[in-house]
């Protein structure tokens, strides 16, 4: 049987390997993942705009994706071919990466592992108030010249 930690670094590994996958079959652009790592105590990893996911079920918990706008703005490019999206398609961007990333997660994980809408925001809110008492795993991406992050928050 798995301990806690070993389940959650199978799940963190699941969330990689799902970011890398979207990556490459969707942009045909691989990403490169830094080593992950736990955060400490102080602050949060954010970039300009994230997407965040939260998650139910057997496990309880969140993921989100935070990166430029620039790099949004890249797979629009991409995607659909506009060269300048509006605020709104950046947003929608941010919340459908993170979305298809923990959907893919979930397919792996069975039903029990539940996952919200998107919550997309720019910059630091002031309301966001992570758990304590989850582990949280940071993994630094590189894509395309753009950094961005994946943080994986698991009880």
């Amino acid at each position: 049987m798995q301990t806690n930690k070993e389940e959650f670094e199978a799940t963190c590994n699941l969330f990689i390997k799902s970011v890398e996958n979207y990556f490459k079959h969707l942009t045909d652009i691989d990403s490169e993942m830094s080593v992950p790592y736990l955060k400490d105590k102080e602050g949060l990893i954010l970039k300009d705009i994230t997407g965040m996911i939260g998650i139910s079920g057997n496990r309880k918990g969140f993921v989100y994706i935070s990166a430029d706008r620039g790099m949004y703005k890249d797979l629009i490019n991409i995607f659909i071919g506009l060269d300048d999206p509006a605020d709104e398609d950046i947003l929608d961007m941010a919340g459908e990466i993170s979305n298809v990333v923990a959907g893919n997660v979930r397919a792996n994980l069975g039903a029990n592992f539940m996952i919200s809408v998107p919550v997309v925001f720019e910059g630091m809110p002031n309301q966001l108030r992570l758990p304590q008492d989850l582990s949280i795993y940071i993994i630094p991406i590189k894509w395309n010249g753009h950094e961005a992050f994946v943080v994986v928050g698991l009880e």
